[in-house]
């Protein structure tokens, strides 16, 4: 069932693309995210989405260049590919912020920090849950505010465990056996 998710709309994203469709294939191609199975090969998606990408320079479309590169870091996230990841958050996230555009700021942040997290970068994570938090804030978006709060709780107590146990490893020399 997942695979046929997937495939259905992936294939319709690219239907829409090849159709000048351009927001509806983004569309799509967001919903694809949650059915890609990390197993396949990941070439068809990048390329895709490099080529949208390619366009939206050419035509001068930032709005959809930012979404499409969001897209892009997604989908090198669901590859496990993190580096690349956090570099096209990172590129989407510069033009939302020229944008103006707060919400994709926020989402951006949260996409951001859980990448940060799985490359046990957790302390810049934090700070990138904070800062997702503090833009939800002035939106009035309070749920978000309160899940990001559970986050940021969670890791700094995974971060004062792992500290705990680098201390007892170091003072025992564990790590020398």
């Amino acid at each position: 069932m997942v695979a046929i998710m997937d495939n259905e709309f992936f294939e319709k994203s690219k239907k829409f693309y090849e159709d000048g469709e351009l927001s509806n294939a983004l569309d799509y191609y967001e919903k694809a995210l949650s059915y890609i199975d990390s197993s396949k090969e990941k070439s068809s998606y990048i390329q895709f989405l490099e080529m949208i990408l390619n366009h939206c320079k050419e035509n001068e479309l930032v709005e959809e260049q930012a979404i499409v590169l969001r897209s892009l870091g997604r989908t090198y996230s669901i590859f496990k590919n993190y580096v690349e990841s956090l570099n096209y958050h990172r590129e989407s996230l510069i033009i939302q912020r020229k944008l103006g555009r707060k919400n994709d700021v926020a989402e951006g942040l949260l996409y951001l920090a859980e990448d940060l997290e799985v490359s046990g970068n957790y302390e810049e994570c934090i700070k990138e849950f904070k800062n997702a938090s503090e833009i939800f804030r002035e939106l009035g978006k309070l749920r978000k505010c309160k899940e990001i709060e559970k986050e940021v709780s969670r890791l700094n107590e995974f971060s004062k465990q792992i500290f705990e146990d680098e201390y007892l490893m170091s003072k025992y020399h564990v790590d020398k056996y």
